[in-house]
């Protein structure tokens, strides 16, 4: 996997540098987290000149089909929600589990994904026009967002806790573990402003990283159920976690 993702990187670094529109490509992902191991994608961020987006695309996919081979693609429906282009490619002959995450960025846009406290410490593979900016997400901006989550969980999280109760107690499995699955979802945002206000929009993602053991392991623990009477007194506990949250991060975040 090393000697695979040395070769594909060096090349596409190579057919990066040699288009002149191109300004700046980093690897971020787990390769920026220090996470990197041998079920890792390549996470590549691309600044180019607004005109160069398509013509890019199509460069890569030559270089993919003449080299690997393209098994399959999706690129992302636009106006995406970052407001950049996205593509994901599952390549031939590659190792196991490997895609290529490329997001190309035009020059004039803004949000550009290269914050160190939400996207670690990116590889800089060039920068020509020093575009690349890992500085902090601003405080304000941290407040403003997390403010924003606090008020909308704490307003509305009981209306989860009934409905997946009403659920229950209609014997209706499927729509009862798909709530108490979105339940435990919206309390993520909770415990991110406990934990990592910076991520505050990340989920469960990669909470191991970054949660203590203890409250992981509970989140394991609420995550299993076996059946209806088992989530049932779940609820009853994530009820409780919720109502303990919201007091405990009133002062900062209310």
């Amino acid at each position: 996997m090393n000697d695979f993702r040395e070769k594909i990187n060096d090349e596409l670094k190579k057919l990066f540098e040699s288009n002149k529109k191109v300004y700046t490509v980093w690897e971020g992902g787990s390769a920026a987290t220090g996470y990197l191991d041998e079920y890792s994608d390549l996470d590549l961020g691309v600044v180019c000149a607004d005109d160069e987006v398509e013509n890019l695309f199509e460069q890569l996919e030559k270089y993919f089909e003449e080299n690997y081979g393209i098994e399959n693609k999706f690129r992302t429906p636009e106006p995406s929600w970052h407001g950049h282009s996205q593509c994901y490619y599952l390549l031939k002959n590659t190792p196991y589990l490997f895609y290529v995450d490329i997001l190309i960025e035009k020059l004039s846009t803004g949000n550009r994904f290269m914050e160190s406290d939400r996207h670690g410490n990116s590889i800089v593979w060039f920068d020509k026009k020093n575009l690349f900016d890992p500085t902090p997400t601003p405080e304000e901006e941290v407040k403003k967002k997390g403010k924003h989550f606090y008020k909308l969980i704490s307003d509305s999280y009981w209306i989860l806790v009934m409905d997946v109760k009403k659920q229950i107690h209609r014997k209706n499995e499927v729509d009862a573990f798909v709530i108490y699955n979105q339940l435990l979802n919206r309390l993520a945002y909770l415990l991110n402003l406990k934990y990592r206000p910076t991520k505050v929009d990340f989920g469960l993602r990669y909470i191991y990283r970054d949660f203590p053991q203890d409250t992981i392991t509970w989140l394991e623990d609420m995550l299993m159920v076996k059946d209806l009477d088992e989530m049932m007194k779940k609820v009853d506990i994530i009820d409780n976690k919720y109502t303990e949250l919201i007091e405990e991060l009133k002062e900062k975040w209310g």
